[in-house]
């Protein structure tokens, strides 16, 4: 009778080792499997993490903005209230201990998870540090199986360091933030000021590389000191002179166009040196 419990014991515990184990579906790429890619341009750098079974994670960095972190599985998320986020530690991690980092509220609908700011900067800043960061949430169709999909850090080094060395390379700026720009000139003067230069040179580049920018627009300004003919004329040069500039750096002419406004739309008052400096100038348009 003794030995017939002891079988028994032994049947349910092992009924219950593979019911706790059900109660588990884990996605993430094996030691073998496990594998990260990167993309690069001066506007976009990604580096992609693909997750069997499930789908993939991205890290992406835009020029002029924050990195964001996607997890992009193939089905659409299930609604869930909220995902866990967990540094989990590499059994070669002896070091580390797994760290709840933050509960995420899901927006409704949500179909992928989309992080940003500090979030995805801290995922990113696990992973480089070996950890395998991991989002869970439980299924809301039983109510107990617990999900998990884990971010191995195996084999990133080689994509990570094309990744880190793009975002070096990206623009400054987006194209919302440099639609519209503005250079100075002296008083009297057609001749960009030195310390524009700089400035229009990474614009130049960035047109070069935007090839769906369809039209830059050149109005030139002055202050109202001189006649009107005048300063209309020497306005025309201003657009004239950053025409020629633009063209020098391979920017097709068919592209730009100029107007010449002079005096008539002053930025700042034309009382005082520093407003006048202010309206000699010209603005550059870009248009999609």
């Amino acid at each position: 009778m003794h030995k017939t419990q002891q079988l028994f014991t032994l049947i349910g515990l092992l009924i219950a080792c593979n019911s706790f184990s059900a109660e588990v579906v884990r996605y993430g790429a094996t030691l073998h499997e496990s594998q990260w890619g990167s993309t690069s341009s001066r506007m976009r750098c990604a580096l992609i993490h693909e997750i069997p079974q499930y789908g993939k994670a991205l890290f992406i960095q835009n020029a002029g903005e924050e990195i964001t972190f996607s997890l992009r599985p193939k089905a659409q998320l299930p609604k869930v209230d909220e995902l866990q986020l967990v540094s989990m530690a590499p059994a070669w991690k002896h070091d580390r201990k797994d760290e709840i980092l933050w509960n995420i509220p899901t927006i409704k609908n949500q179909k992928r998870v989309e992080l940003n700011g500090e979030y995805s900067l801290r995922v990113f800043t696990e992973l480089t540090q070996g950890m395998a960061p991991t989002f869970n949430y439980v299924d809301p169709v039983d109510g107990k199986t617990k999900v998990l999909t884990t971010l191995s850090p195996v084999w990133l080094t080689p994509a990570l360091t094309e990744f880190t060395t793009c975002i070096t390379n990206l623009f400054p700026y987006n194209f919302q933030q440099v639609r519209q720009s503005r250079y100075f000139f002296d008083f009297g003067s057609s001749i960009l000021l030195p310390d524009t230069l700089e400035s229009a040179d990474l614009l130049a580049e960035f047109i070069l590389e935007n090839k769906h920018i369809r039209r830059i627009k050149i109005d030139g300004h002055t202050d109202n000191i001189g006649r009107t003919r005048y300063n209309r004329e020497l306005g025309q040069l201003r657009a004239e002179a950053f025409l020629g500039y633009l063209i020098e750096k391979g920017i097709d002419e068919k592209r730009i166009s100029i107007r010449s406004y002079g005096e008539r739309k002053p930025e700042a008052s034309n009382k005082d040196p520093e407003g006048r400096a202010l309206n000699r100038r010209i603005f550059v348009t870009l248009e999609q």
